[in-house]
Formats: structure tokens, sequence, C-alpha cells
């Protein structure tokens, strides 16, 4: 379908332009085509006249031109020999052009039986004069049309293009996001079961209730992980659960604190952004200390701006894991591919203690990973 007829607005900008051109014409008409002993006469139209006269004809030919539309997409330029391009247009435009000096002799042969004899045969007698003049104007106004359609073929082209890269665009960031989110699971599998192992060693019963509680933890994360947005709620739930799993093997050497500002917890967030901190504070910073310590997570919120942290103290002296920063990389890289720049992971470390925050934008609403 023709994108001008897709859109009354665009097919009434269009039209516009021809009755644009339908004015002038009536303005220039009377004085060049009229002879000069009659041209004075009362029974010459006068331009308002000469208007309501000329207009039908340009309307009915701006129809014709948008025949060029197809013209213009079957020879396409620079995929068209050039030669076939201007035997095509010209052709066209010939037939298209005789069909309008047609059209303007069967309207005027119309308009004279309305009008006085006189009247009629002045008005008769200057179209039929002028009918080589209107042939050659529509074969120019084709050309016209046909240059205007090119330009409009190639900006439809364009727009195409855009949006198919728009659609890449996203399908990566989504192929992105699934597999930094399945990059998760695994790790965090990886060092409960190391944990269990460790348990049935020393406690039993310890590793019995860990591993129920790994279920239970890991229940929440299937439910809750295939969902593209969760409330911060959600999300705290799951890092308790987490962090009651990592207390019945690290026993009163791990502390927590949670604080959640007032009204934050209905903030909308990609789910296991938290975890995989608390994860690494607990691996990295508690498990390096004989007296244990505390990990504190807290979230405040306020001008459309959510600030999550996640604090722990850390022995300066004990050995680097050489996993350490895999799954803040995971959280920097998730944040960049759904928040661009209004995502912001920033890191703080003393002499003894760590701490990470997170700055997204919070929303209650969000339904889809696009932005």
């Amino acid at each position: 379908m023709h994108p001008l007829l897709k859109s009354g607005r665009r097919l009434a900008l269009y039209l516009s332009c021809w009755v644009a051109i339908a004015v002038l014409f009536a303005y220039v008409y009377p004085a060049t085509v009229v002879g000069q002993p009659v041209r004075d006469s009362v029974l010459v139209p006068g331009t308002l006249q000469w208007l309501a006269y000329l207009v039908p004809p340009f309307v009915f030919y701006a129809f014709v031109c948008l025949s060029a539309w197809h013209l213009c997409r079957a020879t396409p330029l620079g995929e068209t020999a050039l030669h076939r391009v201007l035997f095509r247009h010209v052709a066209a435009s010939v037939l298209a052009s005789a069909l309008w000096a047609t059209a303007w002799d069967a309207w005027f042969r119309i308009l004279s039986g309305y009008m006085d004899g006189r009247q009629s045969l002045i008005v008769f007698t200057a179209v039929l004069r002028v009918l080589p003049l209107i042939f050659a104007v529509g074969v120019l106004l084709f050309w016209l049309s046909s240059m205007f359609h090119y330009l409009l073929i190639a900006f439809e082209r364009s727009r195409e293009a855009e949006k198919r890269q728009l659609g890449l665009e996203v399908m990566a960031r989504e192929a992105e996001l699934k597999a930094l989110r399945a990059q998760i699971d695994p790790h965090f599998l990886f060092n409960s079961l190391n944990s269990i192992s460790a348990l049935t060693a020393t406690s039993a019963e310890g590793a019995r209730r860990m591993c129920l509680r790994l279920a239970e933890f890991f229940r929440s994360s299937v439910r809750l992980g295939a969902e593209d947005w969760i409330s911060l709620d959600e999300e705290i739930e799951m890092v308790r659960q987490y962090l009651d799993i990592e207390k019945v093997r690290c026993g009163d050497r791990l502390r927590v604190e949670v604080r959640i500002g007032e009204g934050c917890g209905s903030c909308r967030i990609p789910p296991l952004i938290l975890q995989p901190l608390v994860e690494n504070a607990v691996r990295h910073g508690i498990q390096s200390m004989v007296e244990g310590g505390w990990v504190r997570v807290s979230a405040v919120c306020g001008a459309g701006r959510l600030t999550l942290a996640v604090e722990n103290p850390f022995d300066p002296e004990a050995v680097r894991d050489a996993g350490a920063g895999v799954g803040l990389d995971n959280i920097r890289r998730r944040l960049r591919a759904l928040f661009g720049a209004e995502g912001e992971t920033g890191v703080s470390k003393s002499v003894n203690r760590f701490q990470v925050e997170i700055r997204i934008p919070c929303s209650e609403e969000k339904e889809t990973t696009d932005r």
C-alpha cells in the first residue's frame, strides 16, 4: 500500500501541495490563454472561478501521480540500468499526461453545459488552445512526482533499516542478559555444594539443614529468576534465604544487618542483582576472617533513584581468591545492558572494609527489559 494512503495527515499534506499548484495555475492561466480582445470581457471567468474549474483536474492528477510509487519501486535507482529507468519514466509520464489532458477536455466539456453560450465558447476555446501546454506540464509534474517518490522510498528504507538494527540490538541485549543470568546459578550452586561437602565431615545435621534451605532457595530463585523484573522485597527475601544457608556453615561468625528505606520495597529491579554481591561478601570477606564479621545490606530511594549497598569487612592480608570479581563484573554488565548510563556501580575500599553500591532508576512498573 502507498505510504501516503496509510496516513490521512500525509495524504492531506500531499493534496494541499497540488492545490497550491492549482492556485498558481488559476492566477496565471487567464492572463496567458485568453485572447486580448476578450480578456477584459465580463464573460471571462475571474480568478476564483478559474480556481473552481482547475482544482478538480489537479486533484485528479495528484492521484494519478501516486502511481509513480509503484514505478519507482519496480525500477530502483542503482539497481536498474539508467536507460531502462529513463525509458520507463518517459513512457509512464507520457501516458499519465495524456490521461490528464483527456480529463481536462472531458471536465471542461461538462462545465460548458452549465455556462452561458458565449462564456462557454470562450472557456472551452481557451482550454483547447493550451492542451499541448497542459500535456507538457503534466509530463514535468509526473517527473517531479517520480523524484519525490524516490526520496520517499529512500526514507522508508532508511526507517526500515533502523528498525531492523534496533531489533537486532534488542535481541543481542536480551541474549546477553540471559547469558549473564545463566552464569549466576552454576556459580552459586558450585559454592554451595562445596560447603555441603565440607559440612558432611563435621556436621551431618548441618549439611542436612543446608540441603533443605538450598532447595528452598533454588525454588524461589527459579520462580523469580524467570521474571524480567521483581520487587526489591522479593530480592531481599532471596538474600535472606541465601544468608540462612551460609549461617548453617558459618554459625555465629556470620552476622547480618538489612536496612530497607521506607517505600523502597516496591521498587522493581532485575532479579538476582543483590545475591551475587552478598555471596561475594561472605565468600571473600567473612570466610577470610577467623572471628567472622557482619554483612550489611541497605537500600535508599528518592527522586526516582534507588541506591543499593552491600558492605562487609575483610582481611587485607588474606590471599585473594582467583574467582573474586566475577559476580561484580556480571552485575556491571547487566546494569549496563538494562539501564545504560543510568545504571551505576561504585566500589569503595578502605583498610578493612569493602562496599559495593548500585544506583538505578526506581520504578514500580517494569514489565520488560526494553527501555
